[in-house]
């Protein structure tokens, strides 16, 4: 289960494609790319949305976190930058 005080939140530039990644985790050595954004706002949006539903209990396990962004992906609002058969590479260790 996902605490609230356990999500940490993070923008990162990536540097030569101009692009922003949405970064969170939810505990100590694993991180979730959300997506991928033209700006830093939609980067945010994208942590703010991930909060609310941890905040609501909507993300309660990893695979809640992977459900999320798999919504996002389909409403078009988050780039993941792969395919859709690759999904076990967004829980990185």
């Amino acid at each position: 289960m996902v605490h609230r005080n356990q999500v940490f939140a993070c923008v990162i530039k990536q540097y030569g494609t101009g692009l922003y990644r949405a970064c969170v985790s939810l505990n100590k050595g694993h991180t979730i790319f959300l997506g991928a954004h033209p700006d830093e706002e939609s980067a945010d949006e994208t942590i703010s949305r991930f909060q609310d539903a941890c905040q609501d209990g909507l993300i309660e396990t990893a695979e809640d976190a992977l459900s999320f962004v798999c919504a996002l992906e389909l409403t078009g609002f988050a780039n993941r930058g792969w395919s859709r058969n690759e999904h076990e590479l967004s829980l990185a260790a």
